[in-house]
């Protein structure tokens, strides 16, 4: 049987800018508590504990690491400068253009740090087929996801790579022209996609493989460009199971502001 492993990775800076009138950081971490079925939560969290968050008294199968982003920075900052790395990537108008590397900041420093604890966790796992799933402190998901997740990698034993969020930039004209394949498992229809955010799941199995890629490349694009060249099979739900909370950017057919 796939067992889950969910790491939550939030900070005591939080960004309000941009966001649906109904967003609240402490709503998201309570959906997460109240639909994670039972699963382990491991939560990675980047400064002193922000006392909002009621994280020791959520006891039950949670277990909290905290990080210093600020320490890791300085050293990414130096390591980028020296790299001098590009990639294509594509403007709002699905034009193509040669991008430099994103200098590195907190939120990519903690996501470093986040990507050494997986690490330092899944190689002492014995079944590799199990499921890593990454959340960010801005999404919600709905009822009934991780029977969703389990479900697809159950269904499909060469698929890597998931996410419960359709994004919604697939059907602009930045991707103007992509096509993919719609297929089923049990509970949903998926698609494939070339890329997604910094929220999403992957067989262990998959993360071993691609250690190189997932700890060397932390910007969102370019990471999942390489993971493509490596032909990786990447696949988000229609319509979504979860949401980044961004406005512009709601994963579409979901009244989500009721959850």
């Amino acid at each position: 049987k796939i067992k889950m492993r969910i790491y939550f990775r939030t900070s005591t800076n939080k960004n309000l800018n941009n966001r649906p009138q109904w967003f609240d950081y402490e709503k998201c971490w309570d959906n997460l508590l109240q639909t994670r079925m039972g699963n382990h939560i491991t939560v990675i969290h980047d400064g002193p504990l922000d006392e909002s968050m009621d994280f020791v008294g959520q006891q039950e199968n949670i277990t909290v690491r905290e990080i210093n982003s600020s320490a890791k920075l300085e050293d990414l900052i130096l390591d980028w400068q020296e790299k001098q790395e590009w990639y294509v990537d594509r403007d709002s108008n699905g034009r193509e253009y040669k991008k430099r590397l994103e200098k590195p900041d907190r939120e990519k420093a903690a996501g470093a740090l986040m990507y050494d604890i997986i690490y330092e966790d899944i190689k002492k796992v014995e079944n590799k087929n199990d499921i890593v799933y990454m959340i960010e402190d801005d999404y919600l998901h709905l009822e009934g996801w991780p029977v969703v997740l389990d479900d697809v990698f159950n269904h499909y034993p060469n698929l890597n790579y998931a996410s419960l969020y359709d994004h919604p930039d697939k059907y602009m004209e930045r991707y103007k022209g992509l096509d993919t394949v719609l297929f089923l498992s049990t509970y949903s229809h998926w698609r494939f996609t070339p890329s997604t955010c910094g929220t999403y799941a992957g067989r262990i199995s998959a993360f071993l493989e691609d250690e190189d890629i997932h700890k060397n490349n932390l910007g969102d694009h370019n990471k999942f460009l390489k993971l493509a060249e490596k032909k990786r099979i990447f696949v988000s739900c229609v319509p979504s199971f979860a949401t980044h909370c961004v406005s512009g950017y709601v994963a579409p057919f979901r009244e989500w502001g009721k959850l």
